[in-house]
């Protein structure tokens, strides 16, 4: 642990990296990102980028994206829907990252700059708050790729204890690698309006496709940005409209259409 950090910085560094550590799914690290980490990365959005930056230009495109974010409607689907202006960014920003001897740096009054504008064609819902990003990046010695971490912040400018930064990243870096990151199926990008004849709305459309894909109800409300009690009572009423009182039952009468 670095000795140049104060006290009760280094209090709060030791905590974060013991929370750390309880961490197994994407929720929780969510989480565990706007509790903890926050407090000394100051951030709404954290987006994480990995792969072959080098052929993002090709047709395969080479670079994977999962994003936390406590701002609504900016999420990982945004970056699926414009992958080439995603890869085109994020291009950016890994040459800047370089340029600088890959060590970390931040844009600051970000806000209303052409490359802000750039950023707004992928998320639309992108706040106008939205001031200042820094970028940390990891390179992986084996598989020879690189991975980003952008932070979003609404500080027009970031001051970020150079310390802090070296003792926290390495634990963000392995939480990430050790939980799966949100997969979003391309079936859900396309509300299923098939099934207006069941009178579902499509919120609850989308509730469905991600109990279809697998997800429990805290991490749809984390994918959704919305609260846990509002995925259960999206449930109830799904259940309703299908007379089911189970996920299983729903999701077999929906899949059977």
């Amino acid at each position: 642990m670095d000795s140049d950090l104060k006290p009760h910085t280094l209090e709060s560094v030791i905590s974060v990296i013991e929370n750390a550590h309880h961490i197994k799914r994407h929720v929780e690290f969510f989480t565990w990102l706007q509790t903890d980490v926050s407090k000394l990365i100051p951030h709404e959005i954290l987006l994480s980028v990995w792969g072959d930056f080098k052929s993002q230009a090709s047709e395969h495109h080479s670079l994977h994206y999962d994003l936390a974010s406590g701002i609504k409607g900016v999420d990982t689907r945004a970056f699926m829907a414009t992958t080439k202006e995603a890869n085109r960014c994020m291009t950016h920003l890994h040459h800047l990252w370089l340029a600088n001897n890959r060590r970390w740096f931040a844009l600051n009054y970000f806000a209303n700059t052409e490359f802000d504008c750039e950023f707004r064609k992928i998320f639309h819902d992108l706040p106008l708050g939205v001031n200042s990003l820094l970028v940390y990046g990891v390179s992986d010695m084996r598989s020879g790729n690189d991975c980003l971490y952008v932070f979003f912040s609404k500080q027009e400018k970031l001051s970020i204890d150079s310390a802090v930064l070296q003792c926290l990243m390495p634990h963000i870096d392995h939480v990430l690698r050790k939980i799966q990151h949100l997969d979003y199926p391309e079936h859900i990008c396309e509300p299923e309006y098939r099934f207006n004849m069941l009178r579902l709305t499509e919120r609850e459309l989308e509730v469905i496709d991600w109990i279809k894909a697998g997800k429990t109800n805290q991490e749809i409300a984390a994918i959704l940005e919305i609260s846990l009690n509002t995925v259960k009572s999206h449930i109830k009423r799904i259940f309703q409209k299908l007379n089911v009182s189970k996920r299983a039952q729903a999701v077999a009468l929906l899949s059977s259409h």
